[in-house]
């Protein structure tokens, strides 16, 4: 099928049908645009403030511009902040503000007749509040980004609405310390300073304060947030650790998606977007008001297009690359009085198809649907909260087995803060969550531990901060929290000293303990992953650790009187006539029978020959252990395993040093150093349990010895080939104890905790604005270690992080809203990093993507906006020999398993009312 952009009959057709519904929706708005007539004069008048602090703004320029965009008149507001243009024709007219310090902004659509017009009260933002936002993530209450005590970078409506994007992850790429990892469309995985993972939840992720993972697999689906690009405000991502105000898994850092309140935002706005990859995507936000103080909103969104390709051998069912979502959202807000707002929300996504990576390989979404109803109350200080999230898999199912994934699992969370001020210079923030899971997944996910799986999370913390002087100010706050699943209560201290010697700089010295809890699946996973091994009868199994844990049994004797590991085959009530449960010395020439009976099947007279020598034992061939490499499919020597402990919750200690300053009301400098020491990192899905194997040489000696005894005619070449093929095929698994006769050889893989280790990074973040109409931007994040040998963790296994040592981004964007046309170009580079997440295993190679995007505004209708964006418009990565390349709609891989993607021009069309 021709996948290039719409150059085909039916995307010809689609253009036809789009431009007519456009012109259609359009008309009024052109004939009204038209050159004011003079046969009637009006006048039009209004009053311009400070968005920050409400203040009228003299000295501001005002242009009076026709649809035709010729300027008619200028005035300049007074000390009040007003103008006033009279005698002007009837017609329609836009406005444009501009002041040096401030930024452009432009009315549009001002209908001009006989009775005096005014707009009211227009907000012009500084360029010093656009550097420095108001956020509220970091301490769950507004603050000047500034005055923050960690690093936050924000994302403005502005950023967000300029660039067509198929979720919200779109919008975080380039942002200092962001992992991103992109596997299809609309598939993202993200993480904060490393620690990245297929099916991730390693990043805790908001949607105005309710949190946005799957339940029970508290995985972040990003393309089933039902947010759409037109509801979205702005997006936070703090930096580091926040288990102190947030509670169990914030050890990494916090994204945040707030929306927009209908009270604030009314307007309907449509767009529709096009482009490669068969892409069609169209989504609407519509809000207005129900009197004055209640508000309500309407968004929906609905996405197709056609996946890249990608063949996974492992793979037994074959990919839909056909992508197609469903997705609405509606909330209601009610001003109760003028503190107090009462908020209901709702909303639901539905993955019609999708291909999602998870660690026990790719599975094909079908019907899967997320929804969530959230109510929220805030009077001043005081806010509270409570949620429900549901899932439910539909059909979806695993490719590489064709088994179906029952998940009907949900989450309900209450939540409750205060803030108390004690005069101007202390402040306490302090509050309760609870938060419960109950997974439902029919035995499909949790087999075995389905009874027993539901989690209960309790906590409580405090939050105090002090001005000790203008110049600095602490910050200490703490944590308690309950897992119903984990016996410790774990505390979560926190403290900062934040010193600013003007209201422009904020130099910072934190420390952090966070905690990671064990997710559902580290605690109660039981499914299968391969049903066999090549036709072999060894499955691979994914299990959570049981309540005590796996141990593997090392007191079996083998034929030389030697005590060791012990082993099961399946092979054992064929061979030895003993059960399968049965617990053998590790002692791979017990199987020989095995081994003769599965070479006589692919080479009868081969197998005739074996079936002539006697079987060896311990002291003519050798035994070998060996991990199975799930994405190479090949196996990797090992000499030992290590029991694995029931998981146990991850602690995070952290230090850092930052700076975030305005500088010459210009440059946005943003510095942070940071120090971590991690105890019982939880790792992902990893192989466990090695197969047993026949030394290869050994074999190979004792075939020619016993050819040679017994007159056979076998040579050297093919003793040699022989010996080659019989060592490669596994004739027992080592496995540990706590696994029943189901499971007794099958291959494992499971979660456990690593020992400690630490690491060090440091993230910069830089904007300059070089005038009022070009901006740059630029990121560089350094970690110091992504990749950890079983040598430097105990001997129990590798540990990689998933994640690059070191990363960058670019970026220059021009703006001119006079014109209405915008421009940017952004680049990223990420350097290779090894990969060990579940069954995908191997190396991302190093790459650097070129995007750039045009956006312009109609002149004739200013609300209607045409965006041109080409993603992966040029793509530098390495070839097979490692050397860099420069390559026009190139391939590059983010995630092994992954496929390979290409550039993706988009067209969208947006238009306002």
């Amino acid at each position: 099928m021709n996948r290039a952009f719409p150059l085909t009959v039916t995307a010809a057709r689609s253009g036809v049908r789009l431009g007519l519904a456009l012109l259609a929706l359009g008309a009024p708005l052109l004939l009204g645009a038209q050159s004011p007539a003079l046969a009637q004069e009006g006048t039009l008048s209004g009053r311009v403030i400070n968005a920050e602090v409400g203040e009228p703004l003299p000295g501001i320029v005002v242009d009076l511009v026709t649809g035709g965009g010729r300027t008619v008149a200028s005035a300049t507001t007074g000390d009040n902040g007003e103008f006033r243009f009279a005698n002007l024709g009837q017609g329609r007219y836009s406005l444009l503000f501009s002041s040096l310090g401030y930024e452009t902004k432009r009315l549009d659509g001002i209908g001009v007749g006989e009775v005096a017009v005014s707009v009211g009260n227009v907000e012009l933002v500084s360029i010093a509040f656009r550097l420095n936002p108001v956020v509220v993530t970091v301490s769950r209450q507004q603050e000047k980004a500034l005055e923050s005590p960690a690093s936050v970078y924000t994302v403005d409506r502005e950023a967000i609405e300029e660039r067509p994007s198929t979720t919200s992850v779109d919008h975080v790429l380039g942002l200092p310390g962001a992992d991103v990892f992109t596997s299809g469309l609309a598939q993202h995985n993200v993480a904060a300073r490393g620690f990245n993972n297929v099916f991730n939840a390693a990043l805790f992720v908001l949607t105005d304060n309710r949190w946005a993972s799957v339940p029970s697999l508290r995985v972040n689906a990003y393309n089933l947030i039902p947010a759409t690009n037109e509801d979205i405000d702005r997006v936070e991502f703090v930096l580091g650790p926040g288990s102190a105000l947030y509670g169990p898994n914030v050890d990494k850092g916090v994204l945040h998606i707030i929306t927009r309140s209908p009270l604030d935002h009314q307007e309907t706005a449509v767009s529709v977007t096009g482009g490669e990859r068969e892409i069609f995507q169209g989504s609407f936000r519509h809000a207005g008001l129900l009197g004055e103080n209640v508000g309500y909103k309407l968004s929906g969104l609905y996405f197709r297009g056609a996946d890249w390709i990608y063949d996974d051998e492992a793979e037994i069912i074959a990919r839909d690359f056909d992508q197609e979502r469903f997705q609405g959202d509606v909330r209601f807000d009610i001003r109760l009085d003028d503190q107090s707002t009462l908020i209901f929300n709702g909303g639901a996504s539905r993955l019609a198809s999708s291909i999602e990576m998870t660690q026990i390989g790719a599975a094909q979404a079908d019907g899967w649907m997320y929804s969530y109803l959230q109510g929220r109350f805030r009077r001043g200080s005081l806010f509270a909260q409570a949620y429900i999230n549901l899932s439910d898999a539909g059909d979806t199912y695993t490719l590489r087995d064709g088994d179906r994934i029952t998940d009907n699992s949900l989450l309900y969370a209450g939540q409750i803060q205060h803030a108390l001020s004690l005069g101007e210079r202390q402040r306490f923030i302090y509050g309760a969550d609870l938060i419960r899971t109950v997974p439902r997944t029919e035995g499909e996910i949790m087999g075995r531990n389905e009874e027993d799986d539901d989690v209960t999370e309790i906590g409580g913390h405090v939050q105090s901060e002090t001005v000790l002087s203008p110049r600095f100010d602490l910050v200490l706050a703490g944590r308690l929290d309950y897992h119903s699943g984990i016996e410790d209560l774990l505390l979560s201290p926190r403290a900062a000293i934040v010193f600013k010697p003007t209201p422009e700089h904020n130099f910072r010295l934190t420390y952090n303990r966070a905690f990671s809890q064990p997710e559902t699946n580290m605690l109660s996973l039981d499914r299968l992953s391969l049903t066999d091994l090549d036709g072999l009868p060894f499955p691979v199994r994914a299990r959570g650790a049981p309540e005590g844990g796996f141990t593997f049994k090392r007191d079996c004797v083998n034929s030389l009187g030697q005590e060791g590991l012990c082993m099961r085959s399946p092979f054992t009530p064929d061979v030895l006539g003993q059960p399968i449960m049965t617990s053998l010395p590790l002692d791979a020439t017990l199987m020989w029978g095995a081994l003769v009976g599965i070479i006589a099947t692919e080479d009868p007279e081969m197998g005739a020959l074996l079936a002539q020598m006697a079987p060896p034992d311990a002291s003519q061939v050798g035994t070998q252990m060996a991990l199975l490499n799930p994405t190479t499919e090949r196996f990797d020597p090992v000499t030992d395993v290590a029991d694995i402990e029931r998981m146990k919750s991850s602690i995070t200690n952290s230090i850092e040093v930052g700076y975030k300053g305005l500088i010459g009301e210009r440059l946005l400098l943003g510095v942070d150093v940071y120090y971590s020491s991690i105890e019982d990192f939880m790792g992902p899905l990893l192989m466990e349990t090695p197969n047993v194997f026949m030394d290869r040489n050994s074999l190979r000696d004792y075939l020619l010895a016993e050819a040679a005894r017994l007159g056979l005619p076998l040579d050297q070449a093919e003793a040699v080939v022989l010996a080659s093929v019989m060592s490669g095929i596994p004739v027992a698994t080592v496995t540990p104890e706590q696994v029943g006769e189901s499971d007794a050889a099958d291959i494992l893989l499971s979660y456990r905790n690593f020992p400690s280790f630490d690491i060090w990074g440091a993230d910069l973040g830089a904007t300059f604005l070089l005038g009022s109409s070009l901006s740059f931007s630029g990121s560089y994040s350094f970690v110091s270690e992504n990749f950890f040998g079983a040598d430097e963790l105990g001997g129990i296994s590798d540990l990689a992080l998933n994640s690059p040592r070191n990363k960058a981004s670019l970026s220059a964007r021009y703006n001119n809203e006079r014109r209405g046309l915008t421009a940017e170009l952004r680049s990223r580079w990420v350097e290779g990093f090894p990969v060990a997440s579940g069954v995908y295993v191997g190396r991302v190679k190093s790459y650097t993507l070129v995007d750039a995007q045009v956006s312009y505004a109609l002149p004739i209708s200013r609300s209607t906006e045409i965006t041109l964006s080409a993603l992966n418009l040029l793509t530098f990565a390495e070839d097979a020999e490692g050397e860099r390349v420069s390559i026009f709609n190139g391939r590059h891989r983010e995630m092994v398993g992954a496929p390979g993607l290409g550039r993706l021009l988009l067209l969208r069309v947006r238009q306002s009312f």
